[in-house]
């Protein structure tokens, strides 16, 4: 029997997690998390995990199938980036703080000294991540039509835009000043890093244990079925393994969302030390978790398409908490970015 939620039960809960986070973010604003805490270079690095999209969540599923190991390209690409922090990150680091940049629109305008080149920066900047926006939404949509088995996925984008548009104002109206420190925006994306670095950990450990029964079982699946490892393999050698790593290195820095988060929310020069290192681990952790998916999908042969393998693989287990989990990691992801990218390119128009 197929299990299903209501679109009102879906809204609840997103509405709930929504409120969450900005219950998060107003605690911590109003000094009611010790600032012990909240300057831990920990929050910082985590807040950087805003990089793992609904594309971490649910695309790199789809990348490993297409690419086989190759999806990691999108994880160590802007790992790489942070490894070389002190040589290439903390440079810059250095330059938006001393001279108040805070956005890449700013920091181009102020390199070529001309109001022409932050101006066509921000207008392409905005072009550009559109697509972006709209993978963000489209998974929300996807996901609550698979979970309520209703073709509602228009009504679902344009309430999810609705309810983004409602918490980001409620995010970043009350500031200002672009100088200003958003402790409380930093702190929740923290939180929501935590939260579908949860979901998605939790997903993985219901494929090997529940779906295949443990790691030895799983061994003897993939050894009886070498088509799964032979496809994930051969893509490295033969995919756009290395234009790929380019693009995701370079999202480091010339990503709104990403600049945002690394420059101008840095409370510490010091915490980004912490990031070339924890970052990687952070997505190291939820790259594990995507061939376990893949595998228990292709096992259980789901009827939902490859991106949306998490959300299958929850539903097939009867688990109503798991699935809410898994949506709800799904929202957090999506969230989370849009949140945060709506926030650092409002700066640059508004600026350019």
């Amino acid at each position: 029997m197929l299990m299903s939620f209501s679109f009102s039960q879906l809204l609840l809960v997103s509405v709930s997690y929504l409120l969450l986070l900005f219950g998060v973010a107003w605690l911590t604003e109003r000094g009611l998390i010790p600032q012990k805490v909240v300057h831990h270079p920990a929050v910082y690095t985590l807040s950087l995990g805003v990089y793992a999209s609904a594309w971490a969540f649910y695309g790199s599923i789809t990348l490993a199938q297409q690419y086989g190991y190759g999806f990691l390209a999108y994880y160590m690409g802007v790992a790489g980036a942070f490894m070389l922090a002190p040589v290439m990150l903390q440079p810059i680091l250095r330059i938006t703080r001393t001279y108040q940049l805070a956005s890449l629109a700013d920091l181009f305008a102020f390199r070529f000294r001309s109001t022409w080149a932050g101006a066509l920066t921000a207008l392409f900047t905005l072009i550009g991540v559109l697509p972006l926006l709209a993978l963000q939404i489209k998974a929300v949509a996807d996901t609550v039509g698979i979970l309520t088995l209703e073709p509602v996925q228009d009504m679902v984008a344009l309430a999810f835009c609705a309810l983004i548009a409602l918490f980001t104002i409620l995010f970043g109206s009350r500031h200002i000043a672009a100088r200003e420190k958003h402790e409380g925006l930093v702190f929740a994306i923290a939180f929501e890093s935590v939260v579908k670095l949860v979901a998605i950990s939790a997903i993985a450990l219901y494929a090997i244990y529940g779906v295949f029964g443990g790691l030895e079982e799983l061994e003897l699946w993939l050894t009886m079925n070498q088509g799964a490892l032979e496809h994930m393999r051969t893509p490295v050698e033969e995919g756009p393994w290395r234009t790929l790593l380019l693009v995701f290195f370079a999202s480091a820095v010339v990503m709104p969302h990403m600049y945002h988060m690394t420059f101008s929310e840095n409370l510490n020069p010091r915490a980004l030390g912490t990031a070339s290192w924890g970052l990687p681990l952070f997505l190291m952790l939820m790259a594990l978790a995507v061939p376990p998916i893949l595998w228990a999908g292709l096992h259980l042969q789901l009827n939902t398409s490859t991106e949306y393998y998490a959300v299958g693989i929850s539903v097939a287990s009867t688990s109503k908490w798991l699935t809410l989990l898994a949506y709800v990691g799904g929202l957090s992801a999506a969230s989370g970015l849009i949140i945060v990218l709506t926030l650092a390119l409002s700066g640059m128009a508004l600026n350019h």
